[in-house]
């Protein structure tokens, strides 16, 4: 799982929180705003929906009331003979004429007034005033007519050029049958009242033109499915129109469909008429319905984005006063080195969380505590190293003793005083430097001319049988060292290098570079067996398991005591290397990198084994 900062975390937390809240309203707003501005819609168009099926019913039942006040007058049946032949004189039309236009009243409830009789005879009145032979495009609607036993049978909208003044305009009519009876109650013919489709559906229409650009489409149906209302356009419109009634039913005022004209999503709103049996739809494409619900979105997603805008500043602004002052104790501890612990005072830093505060000021306890326990323990660290070192500097082998002093006997015997006299005043020396306690560090020049007075005892003991090297770079004579640090190393390669037949030499060489540099001391013995690589391995582990100087003994350990105290000295920077060298012959080496930056190593990369 990949990590975050606090501030990342808290700011996510603040702000996750925030969305949460504000989404949430407006998920919740936009759902009751939406449904209560769709129902709002929905039932704007369900009245309007009602008050054009008003508008057509009463058209409609204002020709249906003409025909049966005719049917029902008395005078139409005194002008008229009993036989009821209407191929009758011109004052007989005049009157009938008159009849019909006063039965229609002012307002002209029927444009036309048509009375058939069955020997093919039609009295027009209205539009059209005359006695004529009856159409045979009428032969269909006549015979409804007489089947219907006294029932209105209202047709479909047709268009015709017969009341028309000009030929060249023809006039969309709709017309209502009804059968005509005598005073005997038999039927004798038909009554047709007629009015242009455009009074008829004159509320549609003005509706329409009122409203051009965002007016929901209205379609009328009869009761067969057939289009009813727009009466003016083609077939093939009207049969892409027509399955908007399969698709609705009467049992729902509004449906929320797909248009069979466009394919997108509708809401139609239906209204069926008992009086009629007109289906009126009025269809309104679901973008136009939804248009004030998107525009409440646009607002009110900038009404989000704004308050979101002040959630990301505020929960910004709280996760870095609480993050702030962590980091500022982060950076104090970056800083806080041995040497400044507990110098820089935290609970001066302002903060403003009760838990930041005790954080703080139980920091600042804890660092004037480390503090002490710090300076008591350097102080004891600082004793022990001082003790131990002063113990390994008595840490000689005393068969070097007893061997310098046998030395001096046989030389004394044999009358050499001048070697006794300088063998003499060089065992003074070593002594004199290995009993001083003042100087726990020499540089290289004093302990390389300790090593050179500790040679030239062993080769007074040895006689021809050693020899021995000392050939070191004079620009690191000045470096400072542990004091006894390469002694041990000679030490250990006259006793394992001369495991051999003589002569035995001992070399003392340097390596100088620009980043580091090196002593060597090499001897021509057997060199180091696996067994011995293997255990000097060990203890060096072990060293660096458990810190500090181990015990120490009489002829043991000497290269874990130099190990140990060079890499106290050096730290990261130290070079300890020891083995065989391609002569097969044993090598030990201590030096020192310069610049830290070139390097980046442990101490168990420094330790190589040459086979």
């Amino acid at each position: 799982m990949k990590q975050r900062s606090l501030q990342s975390k808290l700011f996510i937390a603040y702000l996750s929180m925030a969305c949460l809240i504000l989404f949430s309203f407006a998920a919740f707003f936009y759902l009751f705003v939406a449904g209560r501005l769709k129902e709002s819609q929905i039932s704007a168009m369900n009245t309007l929906n009602s008050s054009f099926q008003s508008q057509v019913d009463s058209a409609i039942q204002n020709l249906d009331t003409v025909s049966v006040n005719i049917n029902y007058s008395n005078i139409s049946k005194s002008i008229l003979d009993q036989k009821f032949d209407l191929n009758i004189s011109d004052d007989m039309l005049s009157q009938m004429s008159d009849l019909f236009l006063s039965l229609s009243g002012t307002e002209l409830k029927a444009a036309q007034v048509n009375l058939y009789d069955f020997s093919g005879y039609v009295l027009q009145a209205g539009l059209s005033t005359m006695v004529k032979k009856t159409d045979s495009s009428r032969t269909e609607w006549l015979q409804k007519a007489r089947e219907a036993s006294g029932k209105k049978i209202i047709t479909k909208p047709y268009f015709t050029y017969e009341y028309s003044k000009s030929a060249k305009y023809p006039q969309w009519m709709i017309s209502v049958y009804r059968s005509f009876t005598n005073q005997y109650r038999r039927g004798v013919g038909v009554i047709e009242t007629a009015k242009q489709c455009k009074s008829i559906f004159k509320s549609i229409i003005s509706y329409e033109k009122k409203n051009h650009n965002v007016a929901a489409s209205v379609y009328v149906f009869n009761n067969d499915g057939e289009l009813i209302y727009p009466y003016d356009i083609s077939e093939k419109n009207a049969e892409q129109i027509k399955p908007y009634f399969t698709l609705t039913d009467d049992s729902q005022t509004s449906t929320r469909l797909k248009s069979p004209l466009t394919g997108k999503n509708v809401y139609a709103t239906r209204a069926d008429s008992k009086y009629t049996g007109f289906t009126y739809l009025t269809v309104q494409p679901e973008s136009f319905i939804l248009a004030p619900v998107y525009q409440m979105i646009k607002i009110l997603m900038a009404v989000v984005a704004a308050f979101l805008l002040v959630s990301v500043i505020i929960s910004y602004r709280l996760s870095r006063s609480v993050v702030k002052p962590v980091k500022h104790l982060k950076h104090i501890i970056q800083r806080m080195e041995l040497d400044t612990l507990g110098q820089e005072k935290v609970t001066s830093y302002p903060v403003s969380v009760n838990e930041l505060e005790e954080l703080y000021q139980a920091f600042q306890h804890m660092s004037d505590n480390l503090k002490d326990s710090m300076l008591e323990l350097t102080q004891t660290k600082e004793q022990e190293i001082r003790a131990r070192s002063m113990a390994l500097q008595t840490q000689i082998n005393p068969h070097f003793y007893y061997n310098s002093l046998s030395s001096i006997s046989v030389l004394a015997e044999n009358g050499d005083c001048d070697t006794v006299v300088k063998m003499c005043r060089n065992l003074s020396m070593i002594m004199r430097y290995i009993t001083d306690t003042g100087h726990t560090t020499v540089t290289l020049a004093d302990e390389l001319d300790y090593v050179r007075k500790y040679l030239y005892c062993m080769k007074v003991r040895y006689q021809s049988s050693l020899n021995y090297h000392i050939d070191v770079d004079e620009s690191i004579l000045m470096q400072k060292v542990p004091k006894l640090l390469i002694q041990p190393f000679v030490e250990n390669a006259v006793r394992y290098g001369s495991d051999c037949a003589p002569p035995w030499t001992i070399t003392i060489s340097s390596y100088v570079a620009d980043n580091c540099w090196k002593i060597t001391v090499t001897d021509t013995g057997p060199g180091f067996s696996e067994e011995a690589c293997a255990r000097i391995a060990e203890n060096l582990a072990k060293a660096d398991q458990n810190p500090g100087l181990p015990a120490l003994k009489i002829n043991g350990l000497g290269t874990v005591n130099v190990y140990l105290r060079w890499k106290l000295f050096c730290k990261e920077d130290i070079i300890f290397e020891y083995g065989n060298n391609e002569d097969g012959h044993g090598m030990a080496s201590i030096g020192r990198y310069t610049v830290q930056e070139q390097i980046n190593i442990v101490t168990d990369s420094t330790r190589k084994e040459s086979t």
